[in-house]
């Protein structure tokens, strides 16, 4: 009877060490699994975030662009031709240079959209945009009535406007 209880023993201790060793590689891919699981929702908890700074900025510099646009009615209200001429002339520069940070922050929204809607929203904007910028141009130079910038200027709003419900949509 002592050999079989020194069997058993070794066995006992035997099986305590197996099955301490198949509960710690348990606990050791839980614990990895979970790490992952977190790292995994951290990630895209940051990319959303980056997602929506740069729709807010982009939304923001769309929004810079419409205050200048607002500086526009005064300016196609000058009686005199030389003088709207040269008003428009520098209406347009100032566009230029607002121009810059809003084309970065479209590219910037355009490359962290996740939806195919929010990036055709983005370029809708973008393509306003301009349409509203040569519609000036072709005021300036007589081509055009002062009317095709409150139609390029309807048109940008309205594509402004479309971005932020592609946005709310693409974040619910």
């Amino acid at each position: 009877m002592g050999d079989t209880g020194l069997w058993i023993a070794g066995l006992t201790g035997a099986t305590a060490v197996l099955a301490s060793w198949v509960t710690s590689r348990g606990h050791v891919r839980a614990a990895r699994l979970q790490a992952e699981i977190s790292k995994a929702a951290q990630e895209e908890t940051r990319q959303g975030e980056v997602r929506r700074a740069s729709y807010l900025a982009f939304l923001e510099q769309a929004h810079l662009m419409g205050v200048e646009f607002r500086q526009t009615p005064s300016v196609l209200s000058i009686e005199d031709q030389q003088h709207r001429r040269a008003r428009l002339a520098e209406h347009r520069a100032r566009l230029r240079e607002v121009y810059g940070p809003f084309r970065h922050t479209c590219q910037v929204a355009t490359v962290h959209a996740r939806s195919s809607s929010a990036i055709e929203a983005c370029d809708r904007v973008f393509a306003a945009s301009r349409t509203v910028y040569m519609a000036l141009g072709d005021i300036a130079d007589g081509v055009t009535g002062a009317s095709a910038f409150y139609t390029a200027l309807d048109q940008y709003w309205t594509a402004v406007d479309s971005l932020g419900k592609a946005v709310r949509l693409e974040e619910s």
